[in-house]
């Protein structure tokens, strides 16, 4: 990840870093810590869920740097605990594998910014669209919020990311189209199955834990006598 070091200049990676930490203020005020610490079910879906997105995020898929590619979480998390439970989650995730990889701590915001902040605020605005305007049942909420907003969202990071790498980095097209594009629908895919896979096991069996799921709602209601 320092590949994003060397061809963002210093005063983007400041910027980049200034705003994504304003967004994780701003979602340490406004999170319902109160609703998530008495909600066991909920609280306890946040432990597994990062345990098992960290090992994700450790395992990046990929030979060129810069072009790396693993599923992000984003839509999942969004849907579980909204969207400030999930960014400052995630960062934590991203802060542990920077560490990890050993890779300079600048880069935080940016790679922030580009894969946590902008697939949620992604998913949040297909969730809002698809509330508008498709009848709320569980069916449609599986496969519109779950596989197909994960397949999108993934899709459209890894396009913004393409195109970050493209425009700034010196890699030739038929790289950039064989090893990253060629792939990209692969990994969009694994995306979706992950998190449609997981929100309708949850939705099903622990309504209760997923914060954007409203069973009263979306289950469907017993005919009047």
């Amino acid at each position: 990840m320092d590949y994003y070091a060397q061809i963002l200049g210093a005063d983007w990676l400041r910027l980049s870093n200034y705003v994504f930490v304003f967004i994780l203020a701003r979602a340490v005020w406004t999170a319902p810590w109160r609703a998530l610490w008495r909600n066991n079910e909920q609280f306890n879906a946040l432990i597994g869920l990062s345990l098992w997105m960290g090992a994700l995020w450790l395992l990046p898929v990929g030979v060129h740097a810069g072009l790396k590619l693993h599923p992000l979480g984003a839509t999942l998390f969004f849907l579980m605990f909204d969207w400030q439970i999930a960014s400052l989650m995630l960062a934590v995730l991203l802060l542990v594998s920077l560490i990890y990889n050993g890779t300079s701590l600048v880069v935080f915001g940016s790679i922030g910014l580009l894969m946590i902040a902008l697939p949620i605020m992604l998913s949040r605005l297909f969730f809002l669209i698809f509330q508008r305007f498709v009848p709320k049942n569980y069916f449609s909420f599986i496969l519109l919020n779950g596989y197909l907003c994960g397949f999108l969202t993934m899709l459209l990071v890894g396009l913004c990311n393409g195109l970050l790498v493209a425009t700034f980095g010196s890699y030739s097209q038929f790289t950039f189209d064989n090893v990253y594009l060629a792939f990209l629908p692969i990994i969009s895919s694994a995306e979706s199955v992950l998190t449609g896979a997981f929100i309708s096991g949850f939705a099903a069996f622990l309504p209760n834990a997923v914060a954007h799921f409203d069973p009263d709602v979306y289950f469907a209601k017993k005919p009047p006598d």
